[in-house]
C-alpha cells in the first residue's frame, strides 16, 4: 500500500471502559476526536448503538470543519472476533459479547463499509509503519491495561491465523495451576497481571489483612485498582510489592516465549499500566535474558509504544485503505485459503 495513496478513514476504538473515534487523515491526524464511557452493563445493543452515535458525530465534526469525508470506518475492539465477516466472537472484556456483527451494524447505520480488527492487531499495524518498531521485520507488541493483548507483524506481514484469532498473547499459560482467567482458562498472563487481575488480588489482600498501606489507602475511599496497588508498593507495602512483582514477572515470560517462538527484532510494550509503570519493560528484558535462548534474546529490543491512546486510532487508517478493496472482506462470507497476504495490512515500510 502506497501511503501516499491513502484516504481519510474513519477511526473507532471500542475499548472496555471508553468509546473513542475520530477522523484520520494520510498525515496521521486525529480530527474531531470523542470519546463516550463504554458501560456494557447496558447491553450489547446500547453499546452498539453508542458506537454508532459518537461515529457519526465524529463524521459530522470533521466536515463542519471542512475536512474530506472518510472513505470508510475502521472498528478497533477486543477480541476474538473474525476480522472477514467482522463479528466479535467473544471478549472476556465486553459482558455479553457474542456472535456480534458489529461491522455490518456499523457499516448499515452510517452508510459506510466498516470494517473490524482486533485492537492488539491494529496498534502493531500502527507502530511498525509509523511508530516504536518502524522498519522493523518481525514485530511483537503487547498492551498491559485493562487486560493483556498482543499482536504480531511476521517477516513483513501481519499474523491472523485461519480464524483471525492468532496474537492472543494475553491467553498464553505462565501458571499451570495459576487463577481463572476471564476467558475460561487457566493461568493465562492476563489472569495474573492485567488491571482486572491485580484489582481482584489487591481486594484479597485487602480482606486478608495482608497489606496495611494498601488498606489505608482504599479506607480513604480511592477505587481499588492497579494503580492504588502501586501507590501501596510505592510507599514500602511489602505484599503490594511482591504482587506487582509476580505480575510483571509473568510478562516477562510470556516475553520470553515469544522470543523462542516467533524471534522477532522488536516488542513494543504499551497500555495504560505499562506506560507508567516503567519497571515493567526491565523485568521483561531480565526475563527474556533469563529464559530465552541467547541468539534471538541478543537480536530483540524491548521499547515501550510511542503512539499512546492514539494507537488504536491511526492504526486504522491502512487496515480501511488496504481492505476497502480486498474481496475478501466485500462479502463478509468468506476467508482468504492462507494466514496472512500483503493486503490485510501493510507492505512492509
Amino acid at each position: 500500500m502506497d501511503e501516499l495513496a491513502e484516504r481519510p478513514v474513519l477511526a473507532v476504538d471500542l475499548g472496555g471502559t471508553q468509546i473513542r473515534a475520530a477522523l484520520i487523515t494520510p498525515d496521521l491526524a486525529v480530527h474531531a476526536r470523542r470519546a463516550v464511557p463504554t458501560r456494557d452493563e447496558d447491553g450489547v445493543e446500547a453499546v452498539v448503538a453508542r458506537i454508532c452515535t459518537v461515529a457519526a458525530e465524529v463524521r459530522a465534526g470533521a466536515l463542519a470543519a471542512g475536512l474530506p469525508p472518510p472513505i470508510g470506518i475502521g472498528i478497533s475492539a477486543p477480541g476474538p472476533l473474525d476480522p472477514w465477516r467482522g463479528i466479535v466472537l467473544s471478549s472476556p472484556n465486553l459482558a455479553g459479547w457474542r456472535d456480534v456483527p458489529l461491522a455490518a451494524s456499523v457499516s448499515a447505520a452510517l452508510d459506510l463499509p466498516a470494517f473490524l480488527e482486533r485492537d492488539a492487531n491494529v496498534a502493531v499495524l500502527a507502530e511498525w509503519r509509523t511508530g516504536a518498531a518502524r522498519g522493523a521485520g518481525t514485530v511483537v507488541y503487547i498492551t498491559v491495561s485493562t487486560g493483556i493483548g498482543g499482536g504480531a507483524i511476521v517477516d513483513g506481514r501481519p499474523l491472523l491465523g485461519p480464524d483471525g484469532t492468532a496474537g492472543e498473547m494475553g491467553h498464553i499459560t505462565v501458571d499451570l495451576d495459576g487463577p481463572v482467567c476471564g476467558c475460561g482458562g487457566m493461568g493465562h498472563v492476563e489472569a495474573i497481571a492485567s488491571g482486572t487481575a491485580l484489582a481482584r488480588d489487591a481486594r484479597a489482600l485487602i480482606d486478608a489483612g495482608a497489606a496495611p498501606q494498601l488498606r489505608a489507602l482504599a479506607a480513604g475511599g480511592a477505587e481499588v485498582d492497579a494503580e492504588l496497588l502501586a501507590r501501596a508498593a510505592d510507599a514500602g507495602d511489602t505484599a503490594a510489592a511482591m504482587l506487582l512483582a509476580r505480575a510483571w514477572t509473568a510478562v516477562g515470560a510470556m516475553c520470553a516465549s515469544l522470543v523462542n517462538a516467533l524471534n522477532p527484532d522488536v516488542i513494543v510494550i504499551g497500555g495504560g499500566i505499562a506506560r507508567h509503570r516503567p519497571r515493567l519493560l526491565e523485568i521483561a528484558r531480565e526475563e527474556i535474558r533469563r529464559r530465552a535462548f541467547a541468539v534471538p534474546a541478543s537480536r530483540v529490543r524491548v521499547v515501550p509504544a510511542s503512539l499512546g491512546d492514539d494507537v488504536s486510532l491511526v492504526g486504522a487508517l491502512p487496515i480501511v485503505n488496504a481492505r476497502i478493496g480486498d474481496p475478501a472482506f466485500a462479502g463478509r462470507s468468506h476467508r482468504p485459503q492462507v494466514a496472512a497476504t500483503a493486503t490485510q495490512g501493510a507492505s512492509r515500510p
